[in-house]
């Protein structure tokens, strides 16, 4: 039978229905759809015999025997009834429902069954007519064991046995089949093995045919896991949508559809056989059977008439088995048999797009659009083009196009591509050959040749690819999707072209060496020639042929490609890539052939046989194109070159040099000589003619374009990344490996080196030479990260020293010179904290050294390592020393201060007195007679003994050699020499901010080598030279500074030596070991070595200050470590060696083509923590003495010069300009005020801040004139940056405003780690008057307002104060005090205050017409005061006075700001006096 075309005559319906061979009319009942949607399903509900017609009547539907039931694609379910007048047959469609995706038709039991959108399962008895009530709803889960219910998919009806799908791919059974199932009610039932997933199911009268997914994914066969580390995840069809996922992914998704398609199993179980099974036999069976025979043949749909069975597989054959009880067989078919179609037929009808089966005939849809029978006649010859797939989850579901129900046949309309049908034919036959080829192929994995393996699991690839292309193309032609770019090799054609790129390296690197001749050698020598299943094996010429199919199949994609774009222009991009693979395929496979032609001639002698590999091609040789060198020196004769791939080999009488080409450089040098630039050596060739130097110039120039891994075509660079390892006889780099930027041969830009002896230097180099930023990693001493210069330390960096274990480790943060601690620095380690000045490797200079072991504390200065001149000492007990020190011993006269407030004034020592002296013993106050307070240092005065004279003796026990003992003496609480001996302020911290300063000048200086300040910048540290900057060099030095800081801050912070090496070319892991040579060979060439252990930092002895001589000098007595980077074409890194960078894996999945990828790797080194033991914080939580780092700022104002700040006038617009930018310079991590401010800040909190004990209240004012001395020198340094600024104050001559160092940088660099060290200092010199103040606070907060106004004694008008919001407000706003850190930010908010009170104390008066004055304004700021309740207000107060009493702060604390402080400190100096509880 024969219909015409479906796409002609559907006259604007999705579908037609044919009877009889008829086409019939549709007729919608009631109001038809306003969109036509295609058929899914077609279900007859006649019975074997004929009913006479009944009517409809009432609501229920009676039917005749054709009664026909259509599932659309819209979930409408409609009856169909065909009638026919005057010749006219028509079909009346009724809707029944619309929420159905669905159905199927038990004929033995009459029951109907759909499934519902929601999931759920209804049927209905069938008894001659339909009611729409009459529904009944299955329950699946009776006992409610899932949480979510059971939801359904499919259902499928033989004669008596129902199956059910759920959503999640379990079955459940209903009726009888057989010895398989036979169930009243739903029931589970496992109809297949575990893991396996069934994509559809048709079934006969009294059997099944199950399609099931495999069970084994792709990753395993394909080995998609080591190289696509993608999430694993459900088979899933690739398309336009998604190319989000990344270029591994959807490689390895294309991998898996095709690998799904080719590897699909068919099941089949019935109440009987006699052949329905297709088992090839008629044993009834009780369980589901496996048909072996379609196992891995690609079956891709299925489809059952009421005794027999169809399959269709990918490639195109057709195969049926059943019982031929009608004749639609043929004959009794036990077993799937092939069929083939009638010669005579076009290639259109040879095609068939879909196959289905009848009750009792089979069906197809050829490419044409047409509708064919299978004659009964034909046999298993042709193998017939099968494309319609209906695969469940494993891919989209494709609409069926052809569908079948008793004498109906219904065709869902599609405009066929029919332009591409010899495309999809010649695809067919393409992956038909390949799959009669796959029984060798398996043959020859079986046999594990490790000759062919590569190409083995390439080839597999491809077949997989090509079935997804086959299915791809399919939904193409058939217009399931009309957009070419839904294709795969088009959307996706770059995957498609690494794929082949993949194998055709794989191909050529077997037929370079000859690897098929050697795989036939070893096929016909036994064991396996005694067990070779094909002949053909055997021979070299089918090998080849076996495996140049492949290269086919892109034609067929390049062919499509120039047809589509005459059409559709806008995938000409696609058809030049796959146009341009073409050419690179051919190019390699000549190369393949050239090369193998190469090692079996003469040219290959026994001293080159070494560098026969598998990826190495021979490119040229001097013997067919003349070259010889420019200067052959002595020699006899001349050397001969062979250009390979990878580089160039110069071949002479008694040696054999390589000269890898990632890292050589060629030029012209006149007509014909050629110049050769390599790391170690640079020489001259030349040629006979120009046209052989322009084909060897071309050619190197190519190779070595291919070698760096660019895009051939591409120019060659002068400038390039790349890997190359030094011979021994290098007299600098001797055996080091070395990957990063060359310039010409030289090192030039980031770099990563590797000695031998396992340093490894990730960084900067210039020239050739270590210098700039970089770190260091030395097994035997430890690691460095700082500046470099002339390969040695220099500059600002952190060095940590390995010890003979982890608590042995030292850490060295700060300034080098020539590889020596040089200027200011700080050492830590488990003994002392060091915080001072260098002089090559020795402290000298002021220092602050924290004795870990005893807890003392020195504060001065050193030479030669001791202790030596002016100092302080504090020790673990409190006591405090003073004076001059010698050979790390105090000695002459000084100063001693105990902490039981016992001190001495003479000649000492640490140990005790020794000379002549006076040691005063206080035993109490001396009644206050001065009227001075006990916190006031010069005016307190004690009461106890003194001795005086020559004293000895320790201080424990002091005694007198000659002297006198005077009692109940009066004297001053602190000796009048005290602070009179410490080192002057100015002089301390003067070689960090020298450091700092020649830092910052050496920007501008290695920003350029000409630049007049390098002369300046060179000189030695050890006598220092004032550097002097112009306003515009500073500004250019800062932008040098902060663009150098982004660059190794990078994306995050710490990522800038993970993001060197990932922009560098690390090489890939090797796929065979190299050769080794036994002729003597130049160590020029790259060859890999073994892997690299990890660095040891902690294996060698300790090194308490160690200098970075043995990176120069490479001294023996370095331990000897594995090579941490085994560096050629064909080498890999151990991930291993990375740990001392604190790098991931991640970085070996970077390709080595010198392109830089970002990263996102964990810090290359942590921060040492320190403990602060102080018990008193302005905060609840401790502060680490610095500002908030933040980013850098998005505001431009830190990216230009400005243009405030630099006239000779200073205006208030250009003080807050300068504020501004000072604030946001503060908090930018990458400005070089931040970087001060931060080694000012730790330099201030070892000094006055790190202590184990309560620290001596004598150091309070020390650290304040400390701290101003700091603040005044970091002012100098802003001042050069805007000269504007005043050198000591100025005032504003609009506001008045005082500008100088306090009002313009305390607010930003006075920090709360600043802050709170000083007044910690504070808070233990005014301990006892707090202490009071503290239980004062404790005792009126028990008491209501009235009962504290009574206890102080104050005016009860003061309750009404105490009730009015402002009293609450000015409350609160003093709270904030102990929040502010800056001497203007805490007068305002004490001046805001007591402007609160008075407003309060207005209101509260207003009716009394009272006014405020000084005798009510103490006892109301007392109230205020206390309901404040500001911890350690005295120490805030005494803080706030010191940092307000220069003539900066004169206006302010002459004016209100002054009164108002002056006030609250007067009331709290009430409050203290005595306990509020013993006032009467």
């Amino acid at each position: 039978m024969s219909s015409s075309s479906g796409a002609a005559s559907c006259n604007g319906e999705a579908f037609i229905i044919y009877y009889e061979g008829n086409a019939l009319q549709l007729h919608w009942k009631g109001v038809p759809p306003l969109t036509r949607s295609p058929a899914l399903r077609l279900c007859s509900m006649g019975s074997r015999c004929n009913v006479g017609n009944e009517a409809l009547a009432g609501d229920s539907f009676q039917f005749d025997s054709n009664w026909l039931l259509l599932l659309t694609a819209d979930q409408s379910l409609y009856s169909a009834k065909l009638i026919v007048a005057h010749s006219v047959h028509t079909l009346e469609l009724t809707l029944l429902r619309t929420d159905v995706v669905d159905v199927d038709f038990c004929r033995g039991s009459r029951q109907l069954f759909v499934v519902l959108a929601n999931g759920s399962v209804q049927r209905q008895l069938i008894a001659g007519s339909y009611r729409p009530n009459a529904w009944q709803t299955l329950s699946f889960d009776p006992l409610e064991l899932h949480d979510e219910g059971v939801c359904m998919r499919r259902v499928c009806c033989s004669e008596q046995g129902v199956v059910f799908v759920s959503v999640r791919g379990a079955t459940y059974v209903l009726g009888s089949c057989g010895e398989v199932f036979n169930a009243e009610q739903p029931r589970h039932i496992r109809l297949c093995e575990e893991g396996k997933q069934l994509l559809d199911l048709a079934a006969g009268d009294e059997h099944f045919v199950l399609l099931m997914a495999p069970h084994q994914l792709a990753d395993d066969v394909l080995q998609l896991q080591e190289h696509m580390q993608e999430e694993r995840g459900s088979l899933k069809s690739l398309h336009s949508g998604s190319s989000e996922r990344s270029f591994a992914a959807n490689t390895r998704h294309l991998l898996h559809q095709g690998y799904a398609l080719l590897h699909t199993q068919l099941f089949t179980f019935g109440a009987s056989n006699g052949g329905l099974l297709g088992t090839g036999d008629h044993i009834r069976r009780a369980h589901v059977a496996r048909l072996e025979k379609l196992d891995g043949m690609g079956v891709c749909s299925i489809a059952a008439g009421r005794q027999h069975s169809v399959a269709r597989t990918l490639d195109g054959r057709l195969y049926h088995w059943g019982i031929n009880n009608r004749e639609q067989l043929g004959e009794d078919l036990s077993s799937p048999m092939e069929i083939c179609l009638a010669e005579q037929l076009t290639p259109e009808q040879h095609t068939a797009l879909e196959a289905t089966c009848g009750d009792y005939r089979t069906l197809l849809l050829n490419a044409a659009g047409r509708i064919q029978t299978l004659a009964q006649s034909q046999s298993s010859t042709y193998a017939q083009t099968v494309l319609h797939l209906q695969m469940g989850a494993a891919w989209p579901r494709q609409l069926r196009l052809l569908h079948c129900a008793g004498g109906y046949t219904l065709q869902n309309c599609r405009q066929f591509q029919r332009q591409y049908h010899y495309f999809l034919s010649h695809l067919e036959s393409q992956l038909q050959l390949l799959l009669k080829q796959r029984q060798a192929v398996q043959t020859l994995m079986i046999w594990e040749l490790p000759a062919l393996a590569p190409l083995l699991l390439n080839w597999e690839r491809i077949v997989c690819l090509v079935a997804a292309t086959l299915h791809s193309l399919e939904g193409f032609y058939r217009a399931d999707y009309v957009q070419p770019a839904d294709i795969l090799f088009i959307c996706y054609y770059r995957e498609y072209i690494e794929l082949f790129e993949s194998y055709t390296r794989a191909y050529c690197d077997v037929l370079s060496v000859n690897g098929f001749g050697e795989a036939v050698a070893a096929i016909c020598l036994p064991p396996l020639s005694t067990h070779n299943p094909l002949a053909e094996l055997g021979e070299e010429s089918y090998l080849t042929r076996l495996f140049q199919q492949p290269f086919g199949i892109y034609q067929l994609f390049m062919q499509f490609m120039e047809l589509l774009v005459k059409t559709q222009p806008e995938y000409d991009e696609h058809r030049v890539a796959w146009s341009e693979f073409a050419r690179m395929s051919c190019i390699s496979q000549e190369l393949a052939v050239n090369t193998k032609e190469f090692w079996s001639s003469k040219e290959c002698t026994p001293r080159i046989a070494h560098l026969r590999q598998r990826q190495r091609r021979v490119i040229l040789t001097s013997n067919l194109v003349p070259l010889k060198l420019t200067n052959p020196g002595i020699s006899m004769s001349s050397p001969s070159f062979i250009l390979f791939s990878d580089f160039l080999c110069q071949l002479g009488n008694h040696a054999l040099h390589t000269f890898p080409l990632n890292a050589l450089w060629v030029s012209s040098k006149g007509e014909l000589e050629l110049s050769i630039i390599t790391p170690e050596k640079s020489f001259g060739l030349i040629t006979k003619k120009t046209e052989s130097r322009k084909v060897w110039l071309d050619q190197l120039q190519s190779s070595i374009v291919t070698a760096l891994g660019r895009p051939l075509g591409s120019p060659v660079p002068s400038v390039r990344s790349t890997a190359y390892e030094y011979s021994r006889e290098h007299p600098k780099y001797a055996r080091v490996k070395a990957c990063g930027t060359w310039r010409k041969g030289v090192l030039h830009g980031n770099c990563y080196l590797e000695y031998p002896d396992g340093s490894v230097y990730c960084g900067e180099m210039h020239h050739g030479v270590i210098e700039g930023y970089g770190k260091m990693v030395i097994p035997s001493s430890g690691v460095y990260v700082g500046n470099f210069k002339n390969g040695r330390f220099h500059g600002y960096g952190v060095y940590e020293l390995n010890g003979s274990d982890a608590h042995d480790s030292e850490i060295y943060e700060g300034n080098f010179y020539e590889g020596l601690f040089h200027g200011h620095g700080m050492m830590r380690n488990n003994r002392y904290i060091y915080v001072g000045e260098y002089v090559a490797n020795t402290r000298n200079g002021y220092g602050v050294l924290e004795d870990l072991v005893s807890g003392d504390k020195y504060m001065g200065m050193f030479a030669d390592n001791k202790r030596s001149g002016a100092g302080s000492c504090i020790t673990n007990r409190g006591d405090y020393f003073e004076g001059n020190f010698a050979a790390d011993d105090l000695c002459g006269s000084g100063v001693a201060v105990f902490e039981n407030d016992y001190y001495y004034e003479g000649e000492l020592t640490l140990q005790g007195p020794n000379g002549r002296g006076e040691y005063y013993m206080p035993i109490g106050d001396a009644g206050n007679a001065l009227g001075a307070s006990e916190e006031d240092d010069d005016n307190y005065e004690l009461i106890g003994n003194k001795m005086f004279g020559h004293l000895s003796g320790s201080w424990e026990t002091v005694r007198i050699q000659t002297g006198e003992l005077a009692l109940n003496r009066r004297f001053p609480k602190f000796p009048s020499t005290l602070g009179r001996m410490v080192v002057d302020h100015n002089r301390k911290w003067r070689a960090l901010f020298n450091n700092f300063e020649a830092d910052l000048a050496n920007c501008s200086a290695t920003a350029s080598c000409n630049n007049p300040l390098a002369s300046v910048l060179g000189g030695t540290l050890k006598k220092p030279t004032k550097t002097t900057l112009s306003t515009a060099q500073m500004w250019s030095c800062i932008a040098i500074y902060m663009n150098k800081q982004r660059s190794r801050d990078a994306s995050k912070p710490g990522n800038y030596f993970n993001n060197i090496l990932l922009s560098l070319p690390l090489p890939p892991k090797p796929a065979t070991q190299p050769l080794l040579n036994s002729t003597p060979i130049s160590q020029t060439s790259l060859v890999s070595g073994k892997q690299a252990s990890a660095l040891d930092l902690n294996s060698s002895t300790p090194r308490r200050i160690h200098s970075q001589e043995t990176l120069c000098r490479k001294l023996d007595s370095l331990q000897r470590s594995d090579s941490l980077l085994s560096i050629g074409h064909n080498s890999t890194i151990d991930t291993r060696s990375l740990v001392s960078f604190g790098m991931n894996e991640s970085l070996l999945d970077r390709s080595f083509n010198g392109e830089s990828v970002p990263g996102n790797l964990s810090n290359s080194f942590g921060s040492v923590a320190h403990n602060n033991n102080n018990n008193i914080s302005k905060h609840r939580n401790n502060s680490n003495c610095s500002i908030t780092s933040t980013t850098s700022t998005s505001s431009t104002m830190l990216e230009q010069v400005p243009s405030f700040g630099m006239a000779s006038t200073l205006s208030e617009h250009d003080v807050s300009c300068i504020r501004l930018y000072l604030e946001q310079a503060f908090k930018d991590r990458y400005h070089p005020l931040y970087a001060l401010n931060e080694r000012i800040a730790n330099c201030f909190h070892y000094s006055y801040g790190y202590w184990k004990v309560k620290p001596t209240s004598i150091l309070a004012k020390q650290a304040m004139r400390e701290w101003e001395s700091i603040s005044r020198r970091m002012y100098r340094f802003v001042r050069k940056m805007f000269p504007a600024l005043p050198e000591d104050y100025c005032h504003l001559e609009s506001t008045r405003e005082v500008i100088s160092h306090i009002t313009l940088l305390y607010p930003l660099v006075l920090s709360e780690g600043i802050y709170s060290t000083l007044f910690v200092l504070y808070a233990n010199k005014y301990n006892r008057k707090d202490e009071i103040y503290r239980q004062n606070l404790n005792h009126a907060e028990k008491l209501n307002d009235e009962e504290l106004v009574q206890l102080l004694g104050h005016d009860s008008c003061l309750n009404a104060v105490m009730l009015d919001t402002k009293f609450e407000e000015a409350v609160q706003t003093l709270k904030q005090l102990q929040e502010k850190f800056s001497p203007q930010d805490m007068l305002t908010v004490i001046q805001r205050s007591m402007e609160l009170l008075s407003e309060a104390y207005g209101h509260a008066m207003a009716t009394n017409a009272a006014q405020l004055n000084a005798d009510n304004m103490i006892p109301l700021s007392m109230l205020g005061m206390l309901r404040a309740a500001v911890p350690h207000l005295g120490a805030e107060l005494a803080l706030l006075d010191d940092l307000t009493g220069g003539p900066n702060f004169q206006a302010e604390m002459n004016g209100m700001a002054g009164y108002c402080y002056t006030t609250l400190k007067a009331a709290y100096e009430h409050i203290t006096i005595r306990a509020l509880q013993r006032l009467p």
